[in-house]
């Protein structure tokens, strides 16, 4: 009896082995201080706007938006590596003035930040991702597809790639789901605490 409880001790820690990791995606690790650095300043960002008439995510949706961000971005730079997809300075640079045309300027940003849950820091990472799918639009369309099934294969391959990777997430996140490339709300417990 002894023997099988230090046995499934052992699995169970193995299962979550490095606490200070929120997810493995491939060989590199998301680190739980990147995820609640991110999250402090989406925090710190709601506390300097207006946020009476939005809907904003608080508490594990916030946790769980906030890592799949990361694991996001870490996929579809995966996916531009392999295509070979470069993004310069001069690209994030048009497409950042591009965004604050749209958006009515600079003193617009942080609200719309806010009210999409995207931490400031991450900004270069959010064009460097939009411009890395532009263009697998662009070469989807151009190879004959339409833009809704270019949108369609993009998804695809992402996923694809994401199963390639082989993901890994901190059961305090969720669960992984290989099927939409996406962290699912999971009982981290798993059911050993009931309300």
């Amino acid at each position: 009896m002894a023997i099988a409880l230090i046995v499934a001790s052992g699995l169970f820690l193995a299962g979550c082995s490095n606490m200070s990791s929120a997810a493995t995606v491939g060989g590199t690790d998301i680190s739980m201080k990147m995820v609640e650095d991110s999250i402090a300043e989406i925090l710190a960002e709601r506390a300097k706007t207006d946020t009476s008439q939005m809907q904003l995510e608080s508490g594990d949706a916030l946790n769980r938006s906030q890592l799949q961000f990361f694991i996001t971005n870490k996929i579809i730079e995966e996916v531009a590596i392999e295509d070979n997809i470069k993004i310069t300075q001069a690209e994030i640079d048009a497409y950042r003035t591009k965004i604050l045309g749209q958006i009515g300027g600079e003193p617009a940003l942080p609200n719309v930040l806010v009210n999409a849950t995207l931490a400031p820091s991450n900004l270069v990472d959010i064009f460097r991702r939009d411009l890395i799918v532009a263009k697998l639009s662009q070469a989807a369309t151009n190879s004959g597809l339409s833009e809704a099934d270019a949108g369609t294969a993009i998804q695809q391959l992402v996923i694809e790639k994401a199963k390639a990777l082989k993901i890994v997430i901190n059961p305090k996140f969720g669960k992984w789901n290989d099927l939409t490339a996406q962290i699912e709300a999971a009982d981290a417990t798993n059911g050993a605490v009931t309300p």
